[in-house]
């Protein structure tokens, strides 16, 4: 049928290529050139010569939204566009659908009936009247805060009021008094617990608790060693000493000539 169209070759060609495509593609004259490998002015030339000779058509159609679009129309039979109309005028009529003859389904059987309570939960289950409600168990509340507890709040809050940016209130300072009571019992101060909390702070802070929460746990150092106690100690100067009794230093000074009973003068020796 393309032979018999009274076209030139470059129209022609365009045309073949047009319609080798599938249905929905969108393509600019820059891609139909690019494509077929012609010059943008002879594929544009092409495109005229397609319209006037009722081939090819650029239709705008209206979307949802209020938008309108450019939809490109291109038919293999001439004259086939008229005015007024979006599109192609349609071609001859579907054939009708034939009856599908339905498909014979066999029913299914009926389900068995449910089986009949137990005699026992019959007797069981009142007569009359809806089922009572069952009885609402009290929550146990929580214990209130010791002097111990209240204590270490009032020791964390003074800590974070060095820092404004952790200020927080006095029912979070009691949420973490049992850590603070944990960093106590170990035998830290109230500067220790500061050298550990408050710096190194970020510059943007969104739960101030949490952070102080966190810094409690992870920076839990392990218990401070007690001093060991001497062994033994002087009667006299109640010094450390390693022998029960008097010192050596405190023997000696008895033993001395010059020894008053409350201090010693140790002789110095004269150089020769």
């Amino acid at each position: 049928m393309l032979q018999q169209v009274g076209l030139r070759n470059a129209p022609r060609g365009l045309l073949t290529f047009l319609l080798s495509l599938p249905d929905g593609v969108r393509m600019t004259a820059q891609e139909m050139a690019t494509r077929t490998h012609e010059t943008l002015y002879a594929t544009r030339k092409a495109l005229r010569e397609l319209t006037a000779a009722g081939y090819y058509k650029v239709a705008k159609v209206r979307i949802a939204k209020g938008r309108i679009i450019s939809v490109q129309h291109v038919t293999d039979t001439p004259f086939q566009f008229t005015p007024g109309v979006e599109g192609p005028v349609p071609g001859p009529a579907p054939r009708p659908k034939t009856k599908t003859r339905k498909k014979e389904t066999t029913p299914l059987p009926p389900l068995p009936p449910e089986p009949e309570p137990l005699a026992r939960e019959r007797s069981q289950t009142p007569a009359t009247g809806p089922a009572p409600a069952p009885a609402r168990v009290p929550r146990p509340r929580p214990a209130a805060p010791d002097g111990r507890t209240h204590q270490a709040a009032e020791l964390l809050l003074r800590v974070v009021s060095r820092q404004p940016l952790l200020r927080i209130g006095e029912v979070e300072a009691l949420r973490l008094a049992p850590l603070v009571l944990e960093w106590l019992d170990r035998g830290y101060t109230e500067a220790v617990l500061a050298a550990a909390l408050l710096p190194g702070l970020p510059t943007l802070l969104h739960s101030p608790a949490g952070l102080l929460e966190r810094r409690l746990i992870d920076k839990l150092p392990p218990p401070l060693a007690a001093p060991a106690a001497p062994a033994h100690r002087c009667t006299d100067c109640q010094r450390p000493s390693a022998r029960p009794g008097v010192c050596p230093s405190c023997q000696q000074a008895k033993d001395g000539p010059a020894y008053s009973g409350a201090t010693y003068a140790r002789p110095v020796r004269a150089a020769r």
